[in-house]
């Protein structure tokens, strides 16, 4: 069921022509009309934290259905409200994220939640799919959590909260383990609190605030949630108990800012230094790729970069071009340090989005039916590509066949730079010194070939250091 979401009886949201819209049963309709017509509104939406929203017209409600009636899961009453929903370039998920992004994603849901509580209004989950980013910036595109707010001393979504946000952050607050690898241990309904005190770091499982928040979450016999053990009480005294969800969400937000405090230790982490480039070459290098995006580049997609590291290049193209950037890489110390410089940048934060992965494990379908979490070609399609020094290393340390990298390159059908260490390079060197009886096949003539295998044209741009040459590969054949 692409492009539907079902899970949520009262909203569902859905694609049609190219736009997204959400039809909201009256309940829901009534939170996010209620919001629409406070100050909060404007905040949320002004802040980037919330994609403007706006009813549709009446008249257009029957076309509307008439899209989709045979895909919706649940069919809509009488009462129904349409509205249309602003989208963002690319679509994410937590196990794709660094750890800041997740930090990001989390002080944002709890930020919002505030602005909710503020007037009458809350969110009914807490899941971190709820959130998606304009290039590093988060957003909360499922308005249809949004719900008239029940008085409650506590908060029916913080099980999830924890275990979607403060529990991964927990181990990946270890020097070697990110709170992507941690969303990978788990499934997509988070981690756990009790998977969570056997994977993260020693000093952390002492600390008793945090020890507090989890063993709230465990589920015991007999056990009344404060939300049912105190609603009584706070139907009585609503000010009261909007006090204390207000405090217990002061409690979660000091817990995720106290857990982003790692940095962690990966190969690339430091590669900023990048010694084996002469500063000339690297102003020629990103030269190139900038001319290359800026001639070549097809359709809306951001222009994605393949094991783009600390993100050098793809920066530059954002703010020389104005383009989005989703940088791919599998180490997510080189995500970090891209993120503290998008921290410290100007201008081009909500243009680049950090992406844990690579050609070898980009997620795939998955969830409900194999449909309800799509493959990363299906959620990104580019409009132009970047692989710079990153096929010797799939060829010589992953033992994967020049020919299906190519292959898989070209899967994504977009314009495509690669950079090429040649068999002369140090690196390239280094990389076979390690392998005894190594006997693939890598060497300048052999990676054009492959590439010439699935582009038509594969021309060759120049030198960006003696050893590494920078080819263009256009018209990608497709699925051979």
């Amino acid at each position: 069921m692409p492009g539907l979401s079902y899970r949520d009886p009262e909203n569902q949201a859905f694609e049609c022509d190219g736009s997204w819209f959400r039809v909201a049963e009256p309940a829901s309709a009534e939170a996010l009309r209620k919001l629409q017509d406070s100050p909060a509104y404007s905040s949320l939406t002004d802040s980037g934290l919330l994609p403007e929203f706006g009813e549709v017209e009446p008249s257009l409600s029957a076309d509307l259905l008439a899209c989709v009636q045979d895909r919706l899961t649940r069919a809509p009453s009488v009462e129904s409200t349409f509205f249309r929903v602003a989208t963002l370039p690319v679509i994410t998920y937590p196990w794709e994220w660094p750890n800041g992004m997740l930090v990001e994603a989390a002080l944002a849901t709890l930020r919002i939640r505030r602005e909710l509580l503020d007037i009458g209004l809350d969110l009914k989950d807490a899941s971190a799919f709820n959130i998606q980013f304009r290039g590093s910036q988060p957003v909360l595109m499922d308005v249809g959590s949004i719900e008239v707010y029940r008085p409650s001393p506590g908060w029916n979504a913080g099980r999830q909260f924890i275990d979607h946000f403060i529990n991964p952050l927990a181990v990946g607050s270890s020097e070697h383990v990110s709170s992507a690898d941690a969303w990978r241990l788990g499934s997509s309904n988070g981690l756990t609190s009790q998977q969570a005190r056997s994977l993260m770091p020693s000093g952390l499982r002492r600390r008793p605030g945090l020890l507090l928040l989890q063993s709230s979450t465990r589920a015991i016999e007999g056990h009344v949630p404060v939300e049912t053990r105190y609603g009584d009480q706070a139907t009585r005294n609503p000010d009261l108990a909007r006090r204390a969800t207000l405090s217990y969400t002061s409690r979660l937000e000091k817990h995720v800012r106290q857990l982003n405090k790692t940095r962690h230790k990966t190969t690339w982490a430091d590669y900023g230094s990048r010694e084996h480039y002469r500063p000339d070459n690297l102003q020629q290098k990103s030269q190139w790729a900038i001319e290359f995006v800026d001639q070549f580049a097809t359709g809306d997609g951001p222009v994605l970069d393949v094991g783009g590291n600390d993100g050098l290049v793809g920066s530059r193209i954002a703010e020389r071009l104005g383009l989005p950037v989703v940088v791919l890489d599998p180490d997510t110390g080189a995500l970090e340090a891209l993120l503290e410089s998008l921290q410290r940048a100007s201008g081009i934060e909500d243009r680049i989005t950090p992406l844990v992965g690579d050609l070898t494990q980009t997620s795939v379908g998955a969830g409900l039916l194999g449909l309800e979490f799509s493959a990363v070609k299906d959620r990104i399609r580019p409009s132009a590509m970047l692989c710079q020094a990153v096929l010797h290393h799939l060829t010589i340390t992953q033992g994967i066949p020049l020919a299906l990298s190519a292959r898989a390159l070209a899967q994504f059908n977009a314009p495509l730079q690669v950079e090429i260490a040649t068999e002369g390079d140090d690196k390239v060197k280094l990389l076979l010194s390690q392998i005894p009886n190594w006997n693939g096949d890598y060497s300048e003539e052999a990676v054009i070939t492959s590439l010439r295998t699935h582009f038509e044209h594969v021309n060759i741009v120049g030198h960006s250091t003696p050893t590494r040459v920078v080819v263009n590969c256009l018209s990608p054949r497709g699925e051979m």
